[in-house]
């Protein structure tokens, strides 16, 4: 039997999603009071029966839970499990312990865990409300661990009440804030199959956190790079201030000896201010309670008698600075801190790279940027909020998947996105929500609109567009036409007048042409995905919608006697374009007055969040590949280059630098860097690679543009080189593809061959292998 594409796609998302067939185990926790501070151990002792033929432990343990088998952890991933809206839709971790389990059966073995708070038993308080979610109750654990024995026979050990539970070190823990871990608290050989339990107390039968179980797929979170300080400065009265030399998610590791009792305090952040760390920079949406950890802080104190080592296992911060203060005299040089970034540990897909060092800066820092803001979810920002912001991640989802193997992550949030939806079809600006940020008109501090809501159109038509998902699109149609159904019965007259506008611009857009910007490619995007499944009265439906809105939006923001848009900002202009709103004509004279205006302000940023997703891409379709380069790589003030040139290794939250100093939304030039200047360019008619298009840009202030990406189908690579006049072309297309080269009008010589004028633009189909040209522009 012969399975089609589609076919396979659902085949294989029924085998992902697949529960663990037969639970025994019941939810246990230490203590029904959310308030209670220390993070729970949990215990339980057994014996083999005979020789061991495999064994699998299934857990989930909310907020986060570190497993031990006799004494070992059973992964090095950290943060265990994924985040999500815990009472409607649960993960499980599968770990295959068989190596950790004494080989003899008349050895008794052990199994333990330590369980932290995380997301779901928020303890300090923020403007977002996380310490009143829904969901919250303390943390508890889920667990079967399945044996299976050589003779054929298996047993399952599993959470109940004769498991055994105490508090240990760790006092405190909470992500926004940090953790409070005592070492003179700690209990030595507690996970080990030798320890007295005997004073321990029996772990609480509990309830569940309501939510349907799902195993994770998508990869765990673990520390993807250690990173040495580049300084160290002391800084008197027993404080020391780390410089990391970059900016990163995670949390630094403390290497000290000294006295019994002794507080260690580490403040993190990214800003000084008078040569020591500013512990008010990015803080203003907490709310901190009298008594309540500061944000961003970790504190450890010694139990004394030589060497020890402190890693934080509950929480994550956005930092580059550590600022460290001891209530005792310590001696900390710079081998006393050593920093782990922590990211979702995605396989890498792509790669880029050039002659301009400001540009291969700028490739780095949104690569950083984007490895701080993937946790479990696409995040804002790593410090102050975490949040899956929704519009941050539909325009940073490019970024993600052209440089590293992100589908199963972006699976995982959508679900999460879909989950937030409400029965009304209304989504919310963050996703897992806990109630807060859906959209209430006339609320300016819920009022997102389609920028924000249409995250789930956006990434799963990225999905189907990079890796032809159609089951994916299947899985998420009927959500993404009911949202868009809501958008419309809230439009007036097919223009949509609310939301928030183009966030972090230095130049305001209005708020209507934005908003039904979006709200036209949401109309777009349903018909297409309804195409993809076969749904013609669908297709139709809502491409009479589109052009609905599009006429609608023409007729209120384009002045046909002057064939201009009326709103000339730069975002303006960019998105009448990019969401393909203008006809044409009107298209081309809004490109050359988005040139032209560039020019004039110097190659300056007057645009903010929605206006990076557009400028550079519009310039460079009409001609202006070399101003959008020089608008990239500028190092005046407004700007990415800017940035860079100041020091910055993670791209900001807005021009001026005053907020958060690693935000992955104005990185969609990433995207840009592999579509335009490698012009490697996916085919929405041929998805996952295909078919594709090479159509580079050959800008003249660079030398050689060289990028891979690792195609469903294989190694796609694309290189050109100067040589005096001429640039040679090397491209490579993967056993089972086939691609189209797409080349301005100039001279062309095939694999030497002799050399073919053309004096128009010009295609060439080119099937599997490698492909080398030399090409001469006019």
């Amino acid at each position: 039997m012969r399975l089609t594409l589609s076919a396979i796609f659902i085949l294989i998302s029924c085998m992902v999603y697949a529960q663990h067939p037969d639970w025994k185990g019941g939810w246990i926790t230490n203590t029904e009071d959310t308030t209670a501070t220390k993070a729970p151990y949990f215990r339980k002792t057994f014996k083999l029966k005979t020789n061991v033929a495999s064994a699998t432990a299934y857990v989930a343990g909310v907020g986060y839970h570190i497993v031990y088998v006799n004494g070992k952890p059973v992964t090095d991933a950290v943060l265990e499990q994924a985040y999500t809206r815990y009472d409607k839709r649960l993960l499980y971790k599968v770990y295959d312990v068989t190596a950790l389990l004494s080989k003899s059966n008349t050895n008794t073995q052990s199994i333990a865990a330590e369980l932290g708070n995380g997301w779901y038993n928020i303890q300090s308080h923020a403007v977002w409300g996380f310490q009143n979610a829904p969901w919250r109750k303390t943390p508890r654990m889920l667990l079967d661990l399945v044996v299976k024995y050589t003779d054929g026979t298996s047993e399952t050990i599993a959470t109940d009440d004769s498991w055994k539970c105490a508090t240990g070190p760790s006092q405190f823990n909470c992500l926004y804030s940090g953790e409070i871990y005592d070492a003179r608290q700690e209990v030595p050989g507690w996970n080990t199959p030798a320890f007295n339990d005997s004073r321990w107390a029996n772990a609480l039968k509990t309830s569940s956190p309501g939510g349907k179980l799902h195993e994770q797929i998508m990869p765990s979170i673990k520390v993807i790079r250690r990173i040495k300080p580049v300084s160290v400065k002391k800084l008197g009265n027993g404080r020391y201030l780390f410089d990391m030399g970059q900016n990163f998610a995670g949390v630094a590791t403390l290497n000290v000896s000294g006295k019994a009792g002794t507080k260690v305090t580490m403040y993190y952040g990214e800003v000084l201010k008078d040569g020591e760390l500013d512990m008010k920079h990015n803080t203003e949406h907490m709310r901190s309670m009298p008594g309540e950890l500061r944000f961003q802080t970790d504190v450890y104190y010694l139990k004394g008698g030589g060497k020890e080592t402190f890693t934080p296992r509950f929480v994550y911060h956005g930092f580059q600075y550590v600022q460290v203060e001891t209530d005792k005299p310590l001696v900390l040089d710079i081998r006393s801190l050593e920093g782990l970034f922590y990211s979702t540990a995605f396989e890498e897909a792509g790669h880029f790279t050039s002659s301009d060092i400001m540009v291969n800066k700028l490739y780095a820092a949104a690569r950083q940027s984007y490895r701080s803001n993937f946790l479990s979810i696409p995040t804002d920002c790593p410090q102050r909020e975490k949040n899956g912001w929704t519009a941050d991640a539909h325009i940073s989802t490019e970024v993600g998947l052209w440089n590293y193997k992100a589908a199963d992550g972006y699976r995982k949030w959508l679900d999460d996105v879909s989950d937030a939806q409400l029965p009304s079809g209304s989504m919310p600006g963050i996703a897992p929500s806990n109630g807060w940020g859906y959209d209430q008109p006339g609320t300016e501090e819920h009022t997102f609109g389609p920028a924000w809501g249409s995250a789930l159109s956006y990434v799963t038509w990225y999905m189907y567009l990079y890796n032809g998902d159609t089951a994916l699109v299947k899985k998420h149609y009927d959500a993404i036409k009911k949202y868009t159904d809501v958008v419309a019965k809230q439009a007036q007259g097919y223009l949509f007048k609310w939301g928030l506008d183009d966030w972090m611009s230095l130049v305001k857009t209005p708020t209507t042409f934005t908003s039904t910007a979006y709200f036209y490619t949401d109309a777009i995007l349903v018909a297409k995905m309804a195409r993809v499944l076969g749904n013609k009265a669908d297709e139709a439906t809502y491409n009479k919608l589109a052009d609905s809105i599009r006429t609608s939006f023409n007729r209120t923001f384009f002045d046909p006697v002057s064939g201009h848009y009326k709103d000339s900002t730069m975002t303006a202009l960019s998105a009448a374009v990019f969401h393909e709103l203008a006809s044409p004509a009107a298209a081309t004279t809004a490109a050359s007055q988005l040139a032209a205006k560039v020019q004039r302000s110097n190659y300056h940023a007057d645009f903010g969040v929605m206006g990076t997703k557009y400028v550079l891409p519009v310039l460079s379709e009409h001609g202006y590949a070399d101003i959008a380069f020089r608008m990239l790589t500028d190092t005046g003030y407004a700007g990415w280059g800017h940035w860079i040139a100041n020091g910055a290794t993670t791209l900001f939250e807005d021009w001026p630098g005053e907020l958060s100093h690693n935000h992955i939304f104005f990185g969609d030039y990433c995207a840009w860097f592999y579509k335009t200047l490698a012009g490697i360019r996916p085919d929405e008619q041929a998805p996952g690679f295909k078919h594709f298009f090479l159509q580079p840009a050959f800008v003249k202030k660079l030398n050689f543009v060289k990028a891979d990406y690792e195609s469903r189908y294989g190694l796609i690579k694309s290189e050109w080189r100067r040589n005096g006049k001429s640039i040679r072309l090397s491209f490579e297309v993967p056993a089972g593809t086939m691609a189209t080269l797409r080349l301005p009008a100039g001279t062309i010589s095939e694999n030497s061959r002799r050399a073919t004028a053309y004096d128009k633009a010009f295609e060439i189909e080119l099937k599997a292998g490698k492909h080398s040209f030399d090409f001469s522009a006019k």
